[in-house]
């Protein structure tokens, strides 16, 4: 038997399309913007090979098919869809494709300015301050018998 290569890292795919959501039309009106979501998956399905559940749509690409509610989607739609591996991306035309989470949080760690830090400090104190109270208010109602360990 051949021993298997490993996989190089995988360079991602970079392909534009023009979608025609007319298709869609032909839906009820309070379903279209849902479904012109999952038409756009499917299409990506279709030209890419890739399963529907690996296809993940932009929040950007998403407001745009919602922008003017759910019953008037646009009647085309530019989009791009970047394919690393076996899943899917897929961005409006101009969109810049967004970092992974691990590497927003780590850069929004390193980011934090001492205002911000201090602001998370208070509200840590006045929801310790918060349960001290509670508990002290609890305390006293066993003490009198109106709580609920008291009958």
């Amino acid at each position: 038997m051949a021993k298997k290569k490993k996989k190089e890292e995988e360079k991602p795919e970079e392909k534009h399309f023009m979608v025609s959501l007319s298709a869609v039309f032909r839906n009820p009106r309070q379903k279209r913007a849902n479904r012109a979501i999952n038409y756009l998956k499917r299409f990506v399905f279709k030209h890419l090979r890739i399963a529907f559940e690996n296809v993940a749509v932009s929040q950007q690409l998403n407001q745009a098919v919602w922008a003017k509610g759910r019953e008037h989607i646009p009647r085309r739609i530019e989009i791009k869809v970047v394919k690393i591996g076996d899943k899917a991306n897929v961005y409006l035309k101009d969109e810049k494709p967004e970092k992974g989470k691990k590497e927003k949080e780590e850069k929004g760690k390193a980011e934090e300015k001492p205002e911000e830090k201090a602001l998370e400090e208070e509200i840590k104190k006045k929801k310790e301050e918060k349960k001290a109270k509670e508990k002290a208010a609890e305390a006293a109602a066993i003490k009198r018998g109106t709580g609920k360990e008291g009958k």
